[in-house]
């Protein structure tokens, strides 16, 4: 792997010293840290209250750090208490002055991400001012501060199934449903691309189609609590089997880890978490060369390709031939077929005529070539195709092919350049 080593951050929860706090979490190994933009009991009121006309800075200045810090070594996480969408309308609007004004300290100090805890199925009008900002001038990430399950659906995961399976109904899963929360922000946000989720991990894992579907969304960042972790025989935290699957599968999709919560082992110290994590980051499997060669691209939709109308660029055929199993079974298919049109007793004087039309570089002949030996029966082929540039490379894989040009099965391989229509 190009990367050994996971990229994992702490997140805090007050920072009386930001210098200080990222020089301790340097040392214990992480890569940056996630802390409040403002001071968590800070609350200011734009409607009405004492605080209305309160004087001074809200938060510190940018001057803590250099830019080249607070890009890429912190992570903002926005008020907790801040709730856009209260049905109170001082609490609302007293909330939407301080959600815009951090997102917009945030986009200040030129953070890389923010953090926007998500808490509850009601986020419409949270969506409204997030699609507002992000369609600003900012090029930070927002991410979605999410738990994988609900925390009221969690205390009563098994027995709301089991209510479930006697009567058939499948509850209100808007409420206990927190990739709902997530579908509908996303939905109103108009599928940004800049927004991601901070997927929290429970201690009880849901079902495997619930990670599933959390896996297929834009995790950016999975937020592990310490709380979450076990003790070995040695006395280092460590994560249960059903947890160390689900982070394998995160660290497939470049996911990156963060460390929430009190240190639970404090004789080894808050540098035993990160170091588990890279251990398992370093312990996988290497990749194999169909996913070596699309990494990077899994959740992206591809252009629609119009090779009739279009020659295709040699990257296009180099990933369609990464594909072994479609050329295994085209090579299956014509041998079969060449075994039911020819019998035993006709292998001698009968000749199969194989035409591929769009014959791209060549896999395709070459797989025909393989079938006709194995089968040992006699062909003709012809390879059509209308990319000049195809053509070149077909011609000396078809001139190339080990054994099987020396078989005197094969009679005749031509390649054609023309248009098959």
């Amino acid at each position: 792997m190009a990367n050994q080593h996971v990229s994992c951050g702490r997140d805090l929860i007050c920072v009386p010293d930001i210098s200080n706090s990222l020089q301790m979490a340097s040392y214990s190994g992480f890569d940056f840290i996630a802390m409040p933009i403002v001071h968590p009991r800070f609350k200011r009121e734009y409607i009405e209250g004492k605080a209305r006309d309160r004087q001074g800075a809200f938060t510190r200045p940018d001057l803590i750090l250099s830019s080249q810090d607070w890009s890429s070594l912190v992570v903002g996480k926005l008020s907790s208490w801040i709730q856009v969408d209260s049905p109170d309308e001082v609490v609302r609007k007293n909330s939407e002055g301080a959600l815009m004004e951090e997102l917009l300290y945030g986009a200040h100090l030129s953070l890389p991400a923010l953090m926007v805890p998500l808490n509850g199925p009601e986020c419409v009008n949270l969506s409204r001012c997030l699609l507002s900002h992000l369609q600003g001038h900012s090029n930070h990430q927002v991410w979605i501060h999410v738990p994988m399950v609900a925390e009221t659906c969690a205390e009563g995961l098994v027995e709301n199934e089991v209510k479930q399976k006697l009567d058939g109904s499948d509850g209100d899963q808007s409420e206990s449903d927190s990739w709902r929360w997530w579908s509908t922000l996303r939905t109103v946000c108009n599928h940004n691309k800049r927004l991601g989720i901070a997927l929290e991990i429970p201690a009880d894992l849901p079902s495997s189609d619930v990670i599933d579907r959390w896996v297929g969304e834009p995790v950016k960042c999975a937020i592990l609590n310490t709380n979450v972790f076990l003790t070995n025989k040695k006395g280092f935290p460590v994560l249960s089997k059903a947890h160390q699957s689900l982070v394998m599968k995160l660290f497939k999709l470049d996911v990156q880890m963060m460390i929430a919560g009190t240190n639970h082992h404090p004789d080894k110290g808050i540098k035993a978490y990160q170091q588990y994590l890279d251990h398992l980051y370093q312990s996988q499997p290497p990749l194999s060369g169909v996913d070596a060669f699309a990494k990077g691209y899994e959740d992206y939709l591809q252009c629609p390709l119009q090779p009739l109308s279009d020659n295709l660029e040699s990257q296009t055929y180099e990933i369609f031939e990464k594909d072994p199993v479609k050329y295994t079974q085209y090579q299956e298919a014509v041998y079969k077929a060449l075994l039911d049109r020819v019998p035993e007793t006709e292998k001698d004087s009968r000749t199969t005529v194989v035409m591929v039309l769009g014959a791209g570089r060549g896999p395709l002949v070459t797989a025909s070539l393989k079938a006709a030996e194995q089968a040992e029966r006699e062909i003709v082929v012809y390879a059509v195709e209308k990319n000049p540039n195809a053509v070149v490379t077909a011609v000396l894989i078809v001139k190339t092919v080990p054994r099987v040009l020396e078989s005197s099965c094969i009679l005749l391989c031509q390649v054609i350049l023309a248009e098959r229509r």
